[in-house]
């Protein structure tokens, strides 16, 4: 896999936040879910708070920090190599 492990474990992360403030079964979701999951969680990472695309909690806290540069491609992926990723994630949270 293209995606060292450290980075593995921070994008599942990010997409479990997501899961969770959406409120999504992972047992129901597949692998282009977890694309489109990853993408949201790119959004509340890079966009600035005032764009609608970031959510946050009650309290009117990002449910993601702002993280500047933050990559939707990271360790050199691309749209075929990212899928093995997306790919290990629904296997890990579907466990």
């Amino acid at each position: 896999m293209k995606i060292d492990n450290n980075t593995l474990q921070n994008m599942q992360k990010d997409i479990l936040v997501i899961i969770k403030y959406h409120k999504i079964d992972p047992k129901k979701l597949n692998v282009h879910d977890i694309n489109n999951l990853w993408f949201h969680a790119y959004m509340n990472r890079s966009y600035l708070d005032n764009n609608v695309n970031v959510k946050k909690d009650n309290l009117g806290k990002r449910i993601l920090p702002y993280i500047e540069n933050f990559e939707l491609y990271p360790c050199n992926t691309n749209d075929t190599t990212i899928y093995t990723a997306f790919k290990q994630i629904l296997n890990n949270i579907q466990k």
